[in-house]
């Protein structure tokens, strides 16, 4: 029947080949394998970021369901942190022991273009492991420029609407975090198109599925776009929160990492600490952070883009 299917369109083909992995897996629809989902939609994004491609992210097609807990990276084979003197490897995992589960696993590679190196540390609180609904903050922190960027898990209702709860939530938790320092300009190299590290992912509905091994479909919004779409509501008494297509511009994931990692997106100039307080007031909020930190010592930006003649 598939092969039947394929030869209808290129636009079929590309559905059965999203639909597959759903027959090989079952659905799974609970508080858990969705944090699930979402925790490795943001590491496989955060990994292009730091150089790895799905394709090559060999530990995520071996992930275990029977050794995952809370969190997905749990169900990882990484290779163990090596603590260094520099106060970062390791320490996010350290500062947040104790709260509740916390996992940490290290990706490294030397291997020519392929090179990267980051850590992944999940941090579920107690009250969300022992049961209580909770949602997934995901940050990417690339030591060498200190740029932060973080992106809240937003689960739209059945009805297609950003809920009320979901806002407030959301508008806590900015209020609650330090204020970032400003980029420095003097630099041309330091110019970048939005400051603000907070963005919004929001999913398709769709299931966690173990043999998806790749990010989730759906969109990634910067907070005042998301913030001006629940303003407009406001002001129409009776509706309960903006639709998600009333967002009719939006980045795809493949885009947005393409443009952090050439420095266009993202708060740069980040200590750590302050970053581990954004951390520290999503445990408090949302319950459930995953925390990427890269290494790589990569070029940032994307080189000339104008080549003049000799």
């Amino acid at each position: 029947m598939f092969a039947n299917l394929r030869r209808v369109s290129p636009d079929v083909e590309a559905e059965v080949q999203r639909l597959m992995p759903l027959l090989d897996d079952a659905e799974g629809w609970s508080e858990r394998e969705l944090r699930w989902r979402d925790e490795r939609d943001a590491l496989l994004l955060f990994a292009k970021i730091a150089g790895l491609g799905r394709s090559d992210f060999s530990e995520v097609r071996l992930w275990e369901r029977t050794a995952a807990r809370a969190s997905f990276i749990s169900g990882l084979a990484g290779t163990e942190v090596q603590l260094m003197l520099d106060d970062v490897r390791g320490h996010t995992a350290t500062r947040f022991s104790g709260i509740g589960e916390t996992v940490v696993e290290a990706f490294a590679s030397s291997r020519g273009n392929r090179s990267y190196d980051f850590e992944a540390t999940s941090i579920t609180h107690q009250s969300v492991v022992d049961g209580r609904e909770g949602s997934l903050d995901a940050y990417y922190y690339h030591v060498d420029t200190r740029t932060l960027v973080t992106l809240r898990y937003v689960r739209p209702g059945p009805n297609g609407l950003l809920s009320l709860d979901a806002w407030h939530s959301l508008d806590e938790f900015h209020s609650s975090v330090h204020r970032l320092p400003r980029r420095d300009r003097r630099s041309p190299d330091a110019y970048s198109l939005l400051d603000d590290p907070l963005f919004l992912r929001i999913h398709e509905p769709e299931p966690f599925t173990a043999a998806l091994h790749r990010t989730s479909s759906g969109a990634i919004y910067p907070y005042d776009q998301v913030a001006a779409a629940f303003s407009a509501v406001a002001s129409k008494p009776g509706l309960p929160g903006p639709p998600v297509g009333a967002l009719a511009r939006h980045l795809v994931p493949t885009h947005f990492a393409q443009l952090v990692r050439d420095g266009w997106l993202g708060a740069g100039g980040v200590p750590f600490e302050a970053a581990l307080d954004w951390v520290e007031a999503t445990i408090d909020t949302a319950g459930v952070a995953l925390v990427v930190v890269d290494f790589s010592l990569r070029q940032r930006g994307n080189g000339s883009g104008i080549r003049t003649r000799a």
